[in-house]
């Protein structure tokens, strides 16, 4: 099982790595992708991951790991853009901020299909179809961010990200307890992620997808309640 997780996490390094290669007609497809994707995820953290952090585990302990997720990641950006008043440092700053929490975002991703299977393989499996869609829509927009730098090892680093956080889930295993507390600080992390950087701003973004998106999570989660 653990080969296999690997192998997936893998495979979506690499598939970033190589994002650059793509048609142009997925590039153009970055909203839709964007809005499918973020409707996924979000579905994905409030009927999976937020249910499998409150089993066994007390609302007094989940709440505010989830806050704290949120609030954390939220006051790194804000201090950036209120106490860097250089624009050319802004832009820099700006630059590792993102670098790092799109970093933290892929590793995390890694992370959590570890936990996620481990606990409940069917469920984790399931989590797999939206990561790979946030992959491919955050990968085409990961490719700004590199153009910006040039620096090649930046996009190396991004990369292997997911397979850096599935091989930590794999190698530092945690207790049941623990685990689910990581678990919903995590949910608030990408709570804030899915809210501020994945989903379309303004006019950007199809909201007929993003519908979409939660859709299929709803139907196939149901499907697994009520197999299960």
């Amino acid at each position: 099982m653990e080969i296999v997780i690997l192998l997936y996490a893998l495979f979506l390094s690499i598939f970033h790595l190589l994002c650059d290669k793509l048609p142009r007609c997925i590039h153009g497809s970055h909203g839709i992708l964007l809005s499918y994707g973020g409707g996924s995820l979000l579905a994905l953290i409030f009927l999976v991951f937020l249910p499998e952090a409150f089993h066994l585990t007390s609302t007094l302990t989940v709440y505010p790991l989830m806050l704290l997720g949120f609030v954390l990641f939220f006051l790194a950006e804000k201090y950036l853009y209120q106490h860097v008043k250089d624009p050319a440092v802004l832009d820099e700053e700006l630059y590792h901020l993102h670098l790092i929490g799109f970093f933290i975002d892929h590793f995390i991703k890694g992370f959590i299909l570890v936990t996620i299977i481990l606990l409940e393989p069917v469920l984790g499996f399931l989590a797999a179809i939206p990561f790979f869609i946030h992959t491919l829509s955050s990968s085409i927009a990961l490719e700004q961010l590199h153009e910006y730098s040039g620096r090649k090892i930046d996009k190396v680093l991004l990369s292997s990200s997911t397979v850096l956080g599935t091989t930590f889930g794999i190698l530092f295993k945690m207790n049941t307890y623990m685990e689910r507390h990581v678990l919903a600080f995590i949910s608030g992390m990408m709570l804030f992620m899915v809210s501020r950087d994945i989903l379309p701003k303004e006019k950007e973004g199809r909201p007929l997808f993003f519908i979409l998106g939660v859709i299929t999570i709803f139907f196939i989660w149901l499907g697994l309640e009520f197999s299960i």
